[in-house]
């Protein structure tokens, strides 16, 4: 005949049953808890490893970069003190029209048959500013010798910085003249015959006749900012990149 516990209304037998049930639960409860701690940690430690690699060497990359090569001074200093190098170059030319020369008579065209000539003479004065644009160089232009006595500037291609010409010109100094029953050269005629005149003027080719002037102000430009770097016995070459690139080919 079993006990009866009177409080909870159930045998001592089944008591103590569901007694161990729970304490046993309690057991599991605990380990899975102990196991999931013993997880995390190992998760934590592996990460924390991981952080202190990668940041040195994000320590070791950072101070590289805080040494930067001799070459990417120079060329900044080029860059902050001077944007382009360049040299002046005017030419007067004379603006003719002659319409013996510029008119197509033709004798199957009764339109061109015209009685009297017409002339104009104007002089015009071009100004062009020729150089280098610093901006233009690159790290691979600068390069600075294996025994470090000399710094090789590369030019990048020689360009028309800005051009113009004056557009008004005194009365007195333009030639106009006309015959017959022709009419008077007229001001815009003289404006169009000036710009096409200039259009010339740019067409040719002035880069020979002032390149020694340039190389030699580029060069007293880099001179002033190498020897303010401190570099007061390293010797400074301008090149050409160009002739520099053929000269390596060869």
């Amino acid at each position: 005949m079993s006990t009866i516990n009177r409080k909870k209304g159930l045998p001592l037998q089944k008591q103590d049953n569901l007694t161990r049930q729970l304490t046993g639960m309690r057991l599991v409860k605990q380990l899975h808890i102990i196991i999931y701690i013993g997880a995390l940690t190992v998760v934590l430690s592996v990460g924390a490893v991981l952080s202190l690699t990668a940041c040195s060497k994000c320590g070791s990359e950072t101070s590289i970069e805080e040494k930067p090569r001799v070459e990417s001074i120079i060329l900044s200093h080029i860059k902050q003190k001077s944007d382009l190098v360049t040299t002046e170059v005017r030419v007067r030319k004379l603006a003719i029209y002659d319409s013996s020369l510029h008119e197509r008579f033709s004798l199957k065209d009764p339109k061109t048959w015209k009685w009297g000539e017409r002339k104009c003479i104007v002089p015009v004065d071009v100004t062009i500013k020729y150089g280098y644009d610093l901006r233009d160089l690159t790290i691979d232009d600068v390069k600075l010798t294996d025994d470090s006595t000399a710094v090789v500037i590369l030019l990048p291609e020689l360009k028309v910085i800005d051009s113009g010409y004056e557009a008004k010109v005194e009365e007195g100094a333009v030639v106009r003249m006309s015959s017959g029953f022709r009419d008077k050269i007229s001001h815009e005629e003289v404006d169009k015959l000036m710009e096409m005149t200039y259009r010339k003027v740019m067409a040719e080719d002035f880069s020979k006749m002032v390149q020694t002037d340039i190389e030699h102000n580029a060069k007293t430009v880099f001179e002033g900012i190498v020897r303010g770097l401190g570099m007061k016995n390293v010797e400074v070459i301008v090149k050409r990149k160009k002739e520099w690139e053929r000269s390596i080919k060869v």
